[in-house]
């Protein structure tokens, strides 16, 4: 049930929402994604630590699922404050991308910019599926995998 104090993230197909970047935190891992806590309880199926989202652009181009890059949703409160103020209405934050080496987003992302958040893959198979599927593609491809806890 979709919340109007909480407008964001949107249920646009089964297990994709839409939601607006809110920025950048050093509160968040490099495997992480932040989405406040109760936006995330109330307009979601997400399951926080455990789901794993893809982010794309709402009017980017397609690509191919193997160069996807999958971030743990992490659910913002009081305990991340940096993080936790940039999702005041749901708005996803991103961890803090390093300019030079922007190894996780093919495309730059802005402020205020609508996305993706595709969580199909987490619902449809069991939740080491990714994991491995991820671990599998970057070795195969040499690019470095990420490593989940």
């Amino acid at each position: 049930m979709r919340s109007n104090l909480y407008p964001y993230p949107v249920e646009t197909l089964k297990h994709w929402y839409v939601t607006i970047v809110g920025g950048q935190s050093t509160d968040l891992k490099p495997d992480q994604i932040g989405v406040n806590r109760e936006a995330l309880a109330k307009n979601t199926n997400i399951v926080p630590y455990e789901d794993n989202v893809f982010i794309s652009k709402l009017e980017g181009r397609g690509t191919p699922l193997i160069t996807k890059n999958y971030f743990t949703v992490i659910p913002l409160d009081e305990t991340s404050p940096d993080a936790s103020s940039k999702s005041p209405k749901g708005e996803v934050v991103l961890p803090v991308q390093d300019k030079k080496q922007r190894n996780w987003f093919l495309e730059p992302l802005e402020v205020g910019e609508p996305v993706i958040l595709n969580n199909v893959l987490s619902q449809r198979y069991y939740s080491g599926f990714v994991h491995a599927l991820d671990r599998l593609i970057k070795k195969r491809s040499g690019k470095p995998s990420i490593e989940y806890e």
